[in-house]
């Protein structure tokens, strides 16, 4: 595939050329004090969709309209000053001196107020990120190379699914945070998830990437909870020419990327980028028995064994309806997650994503896009997943003027053969080996588990100690790998759920926005609004859609607005902004923001910022719709009338027919109630202060107080399938006339034909959870060989009730330290150390703890001017220190690579 890829990009590129230029009325030369050229400065009319950037020899051509002259143009370079040239007609002999300096007073952002503004006046936390920045890294990723910066954590449940969080709250998913490409969001629908970077905008591609810290609902809508990543592409009016990348490492590691960006006249220009990149994904294999499970859980070497963290397939005699020793639970041994992956361990990640834009006039810019991207990786949750093929097809279409936008966009996934890793152990566990053409077992068994249990109950009887009848049993279960295994394995990973582990989830998201920027003299107004909607389908396999059936639908719609005041001669700007909101299943919700900035110097260097402001978390359509039976528990959405029912204590405490028998009384001790659900809110008070001083260091503190309500969380309990709660009649007959066991009562309760069932739903709890933090930012700019920078984040969350879960998932202190500089303008290196203290994981899937992290990341660039060429080597993780980002994910060694970049302009 990827040479397909590849090839059919460099067939464009050569197609393209084939367009006559035109004539260029505006040219100069753009260099720095010692006369060398600056290559890719960019070059750009103010307030027009009109610019280029320089090639290999500092050399710029435009072709501009004077007919109303005066016009401006802004010439900028990562480490230069900006400078600002007014022209007032055409001239072939500009000569364009660019001072160096790394620190830029007048860098602008587009993200913290959806307008453009300078980043030291940014009324909230933010960070910008540039495209030089990020090829210079040595990551494997985007994502991954977001680590170093300030106030930003990065989860990894495999090499590729790589999600990110500020300010708390971690977790595979990035629930709370809203990532964006090119203000497009770039989530799975089906499964409210960012997988990585693969919907995003290709390493060659990205112009820069700004992050907000904190609350951003106000402007972006419900689940711009803990903040935005926003990633805008390179324009193809502005940036042009051919640009290739090929980087090979350790673990098969292959990447390569093509972009190619051509204006073919005033009016018309395009872009197509393409990428492809494979290596050998990191397998999980932590097995410590798990702190949530089933039932009564055991040590390693156990008798009765155990359920391990990274083992799937587990059966316990509970499940099973077994019972064989009394008062305890017998699981079968399960296999690994290498085990059932197997050979197909190979992590892939790829994307063609062609653009056309057309200058309508040179302040309305149209642009239709269309990107197709798919892969293959694991996820993590509720329990691991490997999303096998994942695909996912984007369009957008976009309207945008200098102070305005309209655009809309549909996202639509396919989950292929993507398949659960529980239900793949469990299916194989279950499933009579004669289905997939394999010998009958002896004794008349049915599936390994009840062989394994029959023969482990034997072993006994004949004298054996539970640890001699375990290892005898475990004789019995097919080894990985073996034909019996890979039978079982191929035939349950394609057959759907629930009678196998495949999710083929496909379902769309629709999107459209706009927004208007209206500059009246007393304050600066933008007002703007969304519509989107959800068509969720799963062939009844993931939501309680049915197969064949209609999609699911679901809508949800805001109105923003803000208000903009400077006073003072422009030394205090005050802004005022809220957002509206509206649920097909919630209540309407809004979201306010006020925020001050007070700026001062010479060079209006220093900034003190203060903010309020209160965000809302959507729950996911997995939370909504789910349906999804597990055996153990049925898992169900909570968007209607809400549950009632009995706490699992009923089965746990005491003699459960004695409960039960409470129950017939009237006890209320079990009652438990889940009313439908809401979105979580936060309220968060910020500030800060950013300054550069005496153009060498730039410094950036901030401080957070936030208060979060109506957490969602996960509840199991005993309930009726349609939401009332079960009567002591109902028990009886969920349990049998004669109440048994614990044992003999789960079973019944996991009757698929059961109206009275453990169910698992989403709840929003009602403990307020309090949480507070410092982030801290020097970069000093020594000369321009050696620069220094480092970073340390304090976050801390305020007492929880014990047992509470509140996934919080972040250290509490961590820091980057990190060297850079560029030497005689070919040799660029970059060094960067990460360490993070050790703290609790805690999320469905189980809780544990992540250690200590401490990681060493390098790159070495050298640039080949005349064959406009860099090669580049590095490494991430040097040290081999392996460690493990989230419990129950995999260990994360070193990465080393070496590639090269080739630019054309």
């Amino acid at each position: 595939m990827r040479k397909l890829i590849l090839l059919g990009m460099l067939m464009l590129c050569l197609i393209s050329f084939a367009f006559n230029s035109f004539a260029q009325n505006v040219k100069g030369k753009v260099t720095a004090k010692d006369n060398s050229p600056i290559i890719g400065a960019s070059i750009v009319l103010q307030g027009k969709f009109i610019g280029t950037t320089t090639n290999v020899k500092g050399e710029f051509a435009l072709n501009l309209n004077f007919d109303g002259s005066p016009l401006v143009l802004e010439i900028s370079y990562l480490g230069y000053e900006t400078q600002k040239l007014t022209l007032k007609a055409p001239t072939s002999s500009l000569n364009v001196v660019l001072a160096e300096k790394v620190f830029s007073f007048n860098e602008i952002i587009v993200s913290a107020s959806r307008v453009e503004e300078r980043i030291l006046e940014a009324p909230v936390t933010v960070t910008k990120i540039t495209s030089q920045q990020l090829l210079n890294s040595g990551g494997t990723d985007l994502y991954a190379n977001l680590s170093k910066y300030q106030g930003i954590d990065i989860n990894s449940s495999s090499m590729l699914l790589t999600s990110v969080s500020t300010r708390g709250f971690n977790s595979p998913k990035s629930e709370r945070i809203i990532q964006l490409a090119d203000y497009v969001d770039i989530q799975v629908p089906s499964l409210n998830l960012n997988a990585g970077n693969m919907l995003g905008v290709a390493e060659l591609d990205i112009s820069n990437v700004e992050i907000i810290h904190g609350p951003a609902s106000a402007l972006y809508g419900a689940n711009a909870f803990n903040g935005v990543i926003l990633t805008n592409s390179k324009d193809p009016f502005y940036t042009e020419g051919l640009s290739l990348k090929l980087k090979g490492g350790n673990r098969s590691l292959f990447d390569g990327q093509v972009r190619y960006a051509k204006k073919i006249n005033d009016k018309l220009a395009f872009k197509i980028n393409g990428s492809y990149f494979t290596a050998d994904d990191w397998m999980a294999d932590n097995f410590a028995p798990k702190r949530i499970t089933s039932g009564k859980n055991y040590q390693p070497g156990s008798g009765f064994g155990y359920d391990a963290l990274n083992k799937y397939g587990e059966i316990t005699t509970t499940q099973a309806g077994v019972s064989i020793v009394p008062n305890e639970v017998i699981y079968t041994p399960g296999w690994s997650e290498a085990g059932l992956i197997g050979d197909d361990n190979k992590t892939t990640s790829f994307r063609i994503n062609p653009s056309i834009s057309y200058l309508i006039t040179d302040k309305l810019k149209a642009t239709l896009d269309y990107k197709r991207a798919g892969g293959t990786t694991t996820y993590q949750s509720t329990s691991r997943y490997r999303l096998k093929n994942l695909y996912v097809d984007q369009f957008k279409a976009e309207l945008k003027s200098d102070n305005w936008f309209i655009r809309g966009f549909r996202t639509e996934d396919n989950g292929s053969d993507s398949y659960d890793l529980s239900f793949l152990g469990a299916r194989m566990a279950t499933t009579n080996p004669t289905t997939v053409g394999q010998p009958a077992l002896p004794g008349g068994a049915t599936s390994y588990t009840a062989l394994f249990f029959g023969t482990y109950g034997a072993a006994l009887q004949g004298g054996q100690t539970p640890v001699q009848a375990y290892a005898t049993a475990e004789a019995t279960w097919p080894k990985e790998g073996s034909t019996a295994f890979n039978a079982l394995k191929k035939y349950n990973a394609e057959l759907n759920q629930p009678a196998g582990s495949r999710l083929p989830v496909n379902s769309i998201m629709s999107d459209v926005s706009g927004q208007y920027n209206f500059k009246f003299k007393p304050v600066d107004l933008i007002v703007g609004g969304a519509y989107r909607s959800f068509g969720l389908a799963s062939q009844g396999a993931v939501f309680e859609d049915v197969a064949g059936g209609d999609r699911i639908q679901n809508y949800e719609y805001g109105f923003y607005s803000q208000a903009a005041k400077t006073l003072f001669k422009d030394a205090l700007k005050i802004q005022v902004a809220a957002r509206l909101d509206n649920f097909k299943n919630f209540d309407s919700k809004v979201s306010p923001r006020a925020s001050a900035v007070y700026t001062f110097g010479n060079q209006r260097e220093n900034n003190f910022r203060a903010s309020y402001g209160t965000a809302f978390r959507s729950p996911t359509q997995i939370d909504q719709f789910i349906k999804l039976d597990i055996g153990s528990a049925l898992l169900l959405g909570n968007v209607r009338n809400g549950f009632q029912g009995y706490n699992t204590t009923l089965l746990t405490q005491g003699n459960p027919a004695v409960n039960i028998g409470a129950v017939a009384g009237g006890s209320t001790a079990f009652n438990y109630n889940a009313n439908k659900l809401d979105l979580e809110q936060v309220n968060t008070f910020e500030v800060g202060y950013k300054t550069i001083l005496m153009d060498k260091l730039f410094f950036d503190v901030a401080y957070y107080n936030s208060k979060y309500n109506n957490f969602i969380g996960a509840q199991p309990f005993v309930g009726n399938t349609d939401g009332t709660r079960p009567n002591a009649g109902q028990l009886a007959v969920a349990v049998g006339a004669a109440p048994g066991p614990d044992t003999q009562l789960r079973n019944r309760l996991s009757d698929p034909a059961s109206p009275t069932r453990i169910i698992q739903v989403w709840y929003n709890n009602e403990q307020e959870v309090t949480t507070q933090g410092v982030s801290l930012g020097l970069n000093y700019n020594y000369k321009r060989e050696l620069n220094f920078s480092g970073n340390y984040s304090y976050n801390k969350i305020g007492d929880v009730p014990t047992g509470f879960l509140a996934f919080y998932n972040t250290p509490e202190n961590k820091f980057n330290l990190g060297i850079d500089g560029e030497l005689k303008k070919k040799i660029s290196y970059n060094v960067n150390y990460r360490w993070q203290e050790r703290f609790t994981y805690e999320f469905p899937f189980d809780i544990g703890p992540i250690d200590n992290i401490g990681t060493l990341d390098a790159s070495l660039s050298y640039k080949f001017v005349k064959q406009k060429s860099t090669i580049q080597i590095g490494g991430t993780n040097l040290t081999n220190s392996y460690n493990t980002q989230i419990w129950g994910g995999p260990q994360l060694g070193r990465m080393i690579f070496a590639g090269i970049l080739v630019d054309l302009k």
